[in-house]
């Protein structure tokens, strides 16, 4: 059982792809899925129409939803100040919380907003940017960025965020020891591969781009981690898509 089932891809797309082959071939589940995304800048838009299609056609979660509850790319123009940047995006999660599935999507706001027992919040995001931005030499760690609630999430099995934590991972760029690059490692309790793993993976690479940027830093490789995932219905439908993306010369 846990084996642990190891996809390497350059793109996310053709990633998320293998990775549903990889859960046919063991019944629709697995534990400890490793997905390592090596190019995370790459995207087909095509495929990504075609996955937007077949959501809207289903009445599923569109991608562009689930990749904005880890990075909403909508509200950043490159270069954005934080405090205007997140201003945009907590005017659009308040009006969210009105919306179907209103007690889904807290990742990025967990991540700019986390809130203690005692309600104090910690932008934890922006002060994993500033302390890499405060360093001169010596590259070579991690920040860690935690999404669920200790006091109220851990022993729940429904209505948790899937999401456990995100690592930022710094490293030198090169052997000259002059530029420095940001890897990310995010590790998932429960992952659904109809509605979310695809727009987590998204929404993960953007996330990875936008903390590069932050920190003058080349992007490196985006790793993510499932505890368990599956795919719960529509598996068919899927792989026919999986088919035609891997298709596709990357």
């Amino acid at each position: 059982m846990n084996i642990p089932v190891l996809i390497c891809e350059d793109s996310f797309q053709f990633a998320w792809a293998k990775a549903l082959f990889a859960l046919r071939e063991n019944k629709w589940r697995a534990w400890n899925l490793v997905v390592q995304i090596s190019t995370p800048e790459l995207f087909d838009n095509d495929i990504n129409e075609s996955l937007t299609t077949f959501s809207k056609s289903q009445g599923l979660i569109k991608p562009k939803d689930v990749a904005h509850t880890i990075f909403p790319q909508t509200f950043y123009k490159t270069g954005m100040a934080r405090p205007v940047f997140y201003k945009k995006y907590m005017k659009f999660f308040k009006y969210s919380r009105n919306r179907p599935h209103s007690g889904w999507g807290t990742y990025f706001e967990r991540m700019i907003k986390y809130k203690s027992p005692n309600q104090k919040s910690t932008d934890q995001l922006g002060s994993i940017i500033d302390n890499i931005n405060s360093w001169t030499t010596n590259y070579g760690a991690s920040f860690v960025m935690v999404i669920p609630y200790p006091h109220s999430d851990v022993n729940k099995t429904m209505g948790a965020p899937c999401l456990n934590y995100v690592t930022v991972q710094v490293e030198y760029a090169d052997k000259s020891c002059k530029q420095k690059k940001i890897n990310l490692l995010a590790v998932y309790r429960n992952h659904d591969f109809l509605q979310r793993a695809y727009g987590n993976y998204w929404g993960l690479c953007n996330l990875l781009k936008y903390i590069a940027f932050e920190t003058d830093s080349h992007v490196g490789m985006l790793t993510c981690i499932s505890s368990r995932a599956d795919v719960p219905k529509k598996r068919e439908e899927l792989l026919k898509i999986a088919k035609s993306i891997l298709e596709v010369s990357p």
